[in-house]
């Protein structure tokens, strides 16, 4: 009796532990669950139940999520699995589960496979030469590759297809390079057919749940992506707008239900989750609103906003960050990827300050078109209508011709308000406009009224801009971080240090600045050197500009002046020793960066490449920024800006006869300054990949402060 009793007793506890725990993972190994939810921001992402509770507990960033040449949602995919820019297509994503015919293509196309199951890319060579053609030598597979050389197994589940397409984006991220992953399934399967759903299908999250437990006890990488509401977007058109908004409740409401189950399941002292949108909706790239979420959850995180050494901004991180986060916490790692680790900054109601940064960046990201391109033609007309006054003043009223000079130090004050002008305005366009003219005009009128010599306004000028982007650049660079004439993080291009605009602008001003300080107080040419050399220090050293391409343009300016200062003549020994200067000062950055900082820079980031990859990212990175340049003369306003210039200095080398030589004549020094900005705009074009940008800003201080004292010159030459 006792003895049935017990008997009984077993089963019954072994079939309770069995049903309880039928959906309870395995605690064992350290994991990663990556969940991907594309085309919804933060507000989407914050009114699901579940998904609020990450945020509140875990850390959470805006994303740029920026790709190789003109980026989508497959190459936006296709970047988180390899830490790199990449290229991508539909047609190259054919991804399904192993079957015995697919593997017999398989085989054909990539040779031969020895697993049964999983999930293989039968178009993964026509992906391999994508990237070869690509502008930064992504990796296909570099995350799977990584986690497969460290004995750890990946799996992915998705089904996105639609009537019109097959589309299986999750492997794109978990593949290796044969384009392999261990488990999963992108099988048809995983969706129901519902009528009343966009395309009639509808994700079966009970299957999702149940692959997911299938795969959980043998992958340490599970990538999971539902895409309900991207077959929304697609469908969006087809829709009214009250049934597009109920449809998209009803989805969201559908995932948060099915991530509180998956929560709920997994063991959170082991596991990271990380939920991320790969790519914003096209109603958000319309409106600019295009940093995407990205959310961190689970073992090792608190509440608080990421950073990352690729963007070293507070609440911005990088896709490319996402791959070597998810290898850091496995404990390995890929050479083959420039992206870098996730960091957590403890901040109580992130949230909120999330949402603040991102009104913030996607209004400065809108504003930079309307101002920038008012600022530079005003400085196109006003640089124009200066060569007319100055070639016809005679016969004009010199009341008039006095005011248009306080107009033509303007546009010099104007740089260095636009760097400090975020400390007033942020969000609202006519402010910006109203404080961007009103600031300019008082430090014009101060500088004026306070000069005793006709050159102190433009010495004044040079000297606040440069020593206000100096002590910025220094000090974390706040202000070029939120100015107009700064970066966009939604644009990519650069996050931290000095960027080409400023960089001209430094350029510029600092020769002007210099060099006229030698011409009015006659001080030791020293001065002059050491406020070269300090330029080009924080240019670029990588913890403060980081600015290769303007470290290789500030040697080059600042050594052709020196030299020039001391009476030496240029020849082919002084170029080569220029030439060398310039590449013993990016090695000199290079050591610090790797050996000193822990490789936290681009510098580093391309050296790390060139290594991994060979000499061909050389050929690459010289290949794009060509193309850039090319781009943008085309398209950007300060081409136009830099075109005007040169036509009004050759303009004045003939008209009015002898101006060129009278004003070399006052003015000596200075004009070595000025054959300084030549000699920049000329390298700057060359090395940087918007060449043409840094040429056109720091053109400004040299064409301005021309034109501003050729007005002078008849005063200046009747003085003792």
């Amino acid at each position: 009796m006792n003895k049935s009793f017990l008997k009984i007793l077993l089963i019954g506890l072994v079939l309770l532990a069995f049903f309880s725990s039928e959906f309870a993972y395995g605690t064992e190994n350290k994991k990663v669950l990556l969940i991907t939810i594309n085309e919804v921001s933060f507000e989407d992402l914050y009114s699901m139940d579940s998904v609020k509770d990450m945020v509140d507990d875990g850390a959470i960033a805006l994303m740029n999520n920026r790709t190789s040449t003109r980026a989508n949602s497959i190459k936006a995919y296709m970047t988180i699995g390899t830490g790199v820019r990449a290229e991508a297509s539909l047609e190259a994503a054919a991804f399904e589960d192993i079957n015995n015919e697919n593997v017999q293509i398989y085989h054909r196309r990539l040779g031969p496979i020895e697993a049964n199951q999983g999930i293989i890319n039968l178009e993964m060579p026509k992906l391999i030469a994508l990237n070869e053609l690509g502008d930064y030598g992504a990796a296909p597979g570099a995350l799977g590759k990584a986690l497969h050389l460290a004995g750890l197994k990946t799996a992915a589940i998705g089904n996105g297809d639609t009537s019109e397409n097959r589309v299986r984006l999750a492997p794109l991220i978990a593949m290796d390079e044969m384009g392999f992953v261990d488990y999963g399934s992108v099988d048809p399967g995983l969706n129901l057919v519902d009528p009343t759903y966009p395309f009639g299908i509808k994700s079966n999250y009970d299957k999702y749940r149940e692959t997911i437990h299938a795969v959980w006890s043998h992958a340490d990488f599970v990538t999971v992506d539902l895409e309900d509401i991207s077959r929304l977007e697609r469908y969006k058109n087809h829709m009214t707008e009250e049934r597009y908004l109920l449809h998209k409740h009803t989805v969201l409401q559908d995932m948060s239900r099915f991530i509180n189950t998956i929560l709920a399941d997994i063991d959170l002292e082991n596991t990271r989750v990380i939920l991320v949108t790969p790519y914003p909706s096209a109603e958000n790239i319309k409106s600019g609103n295009t940093l995407t979420p990205i959310i961190v959850y689970g073992s090792g995180i608190s509440q608080g906003v990421m950073t990352s050494d690729t963007t070293r901004r507070e609440g911005i991180v990088g896709n490319v960050d996402i791959g070597p986060s998810v290898l850091d916490y496995l404990e390995t790692s890929s050479d083959e990827m420039t992206g870098r680790t996730l960091r957590v900054i403890p901040k109580t109601d992130n949230y909120t300050y999330i949402q603040d940064l991102n009104t913030k960046t996607v209004a400065t990201s809108n504003f930079r078109y309307p101002v920038l391109s008012t600022f530079a033609i005003f400085e196109i007309i006003v640089s124009i209508l200066a060569l007319i006054i100055i070639l016809i003043k005679d016969r004009l009223n010199s009341k008039w011709v006095n005011r248009f000079k306080n107009v033509l130090l303007s546009t010099m004050t104007a740089p260095f308000v636009l760097l400090i002008l975020p400390v007033f305005v942020r969000t609202n366009l006519a402010m910006t406009f109203i404080l961007l003219i009103g600031i300019t005009t008082i430090i014009t009128y101060a500088t004026k009224s306070i000069r005793k010599e006709t050159i102190d306004s433009i010495l004044l000028l040079s000297l606040i801009t440069t020593i206000g982007l100096l002590i910025d650049i220094s000090t974390n660079g706040t202000l070029i971080k939120s100015s107009l004439l700064g970066y966009d993080p939604i644009i990519g291009a650069r996050y931290y240090g000095i960027g080409n605009e400023y960089m001209g602008v430094l350029i510029g001003a600092t020769l002007v600045f210099a060099t006229s300080l030698l011409d009015r107080f006659k001080v030791n040419k020293v001065w002059c050197l050491a406020i070269f050399f300090v330029t080009i220090v924080i240019i670029g050293y990588p913890g403060f500009g980081a600015n290769v391409g303007g470290t290789m343009t500030a040697v080059a300016a600042f050594l052709f002046v020196s030299l020039r200062l001391f009476k030496v003549r240029i020849g082919i020994k002084q170029l080569f020793f220029i030439g060398t200067a310039i590449v013993a000062a990016v090695a000199f950055m290079a050591f610090i960066d790797i050996y000193l900082l822990g490789s936290k820079s681009h510098l580093a980031g391309a050296i790390q490449q060139i290594v991994t990859e060979g000499p061909g990212i050389i050929f690459l990175i010289i290949k794009r920024k060509i193309a850039m340049n090319l781009k943008l003369v085309g398209v950007t306003i300060w081409s136009k800006v830099l075109l005007s210039a040169i036509l009004i200095i050759a303009i004045l080398i003939y008209r009015p006869v002898g101006t060129l030589y009278k004003l070399t004549s006052l003015y000596p020094n200075l004009a070595l300054g000025w054959s300084g900005i030549v000699v920049a705009c000329i390298v700057g074009f060359l090395v940087n990949d918007s060449g043409i940008v840094a040429s056109a800003t720091g053109i400004i201080f040299l064409v301005m402060s021309m034109l501003y004292l050729a007005f002078y010159i008849p005063k200046e030459q009747q003085r003792p």
